[in-house]
């Protein structure tokens, strides 16, 4: 079973609008959860090192499957990065973020990964995994990544990426709570550049 608790063959039998939802759902409440952590370092703008909505190969995961492929199976990430003047990657720094995890009621750990990085892994009760690292040049990142989900993958991929306007892959930093919006399975096929559509 997948991370919805779903075989993969109740998965194929799902049509690909309604695959395309669960996406969506899944991807605006992992947006939620990161607004509310970055909060917890900075209200200031933070860079965008990955969108988040585009459903990344899930046979190779943390979380995955027997059985999945590139083809029949995803995972969601995002990630943000920030510059926080005067930060040093003091551990009282990563503590910060363990005692916000730790006040949801998620399994948080801290660990020092070497000389020069503390990182903080918390797992939500949605399953969803957080990991926060602090290093000594102040550069701080904070990830979110899902578990694995069976699908149509590249039919899914193209679904929402046929989607999106081609501006708002420009983004690429913002303060938290701002992000690309999730489609709707209404709204028209974007031509592309180059496209001949």
């Amino acid at each position: 079973m997948d991370a919805a608790g779903m075989t993969r063959e109740e998965a194929e039998r799902l049509p690909l609008e309604r695959q395309f939802d669960l996406l969506g759902e899944r991807y605006q409440a992992m947006q939620e959860l990161m607004t509310h952590a970055q909060r917890m370092v900075s209200p200031n703008i933070w860079t965008w090192t990955s969108h988040g909505f585009y459903p990344g190969s899930g046979d190779a995961q943390r979380w995955s499957m027997r059985g999945a492929t590139p083809k029949n199976s995803y995972y969601l990430s995002m990630s943000r990065t920030i510059k926080l003047p005067g930060a040093s990657g003091a551990v009282e720094d990563a503590e910060l973020m363990v005692e916000y995890f730790e006040a949801q009621g998620w399994s948080t750990t801290l660990r020092q990964v070497d000389a020069r990085r503390y990182r903080v892994d918390a797992m939500t009760d949605e399953g969803f995994w957080f990991e926060y690292q602090v290093r000594p040049h102040g550069q701080y990142s904070l990830g979110l990544h899902s578990k694995v989900f069976w699908c149509d993958r590249d039919a899914l991929s193209s679904a929402v990426i046929d989607r999106i306007p081609e501006e708002r892959f420009d983004i690429e930093e913002s303060p938290p709570g701002e992000y690309i919006p999730f489609p709707k399975w209404s709204d028209p096929v974007v031509p592309k550049t180059g496209s001949s559509e």
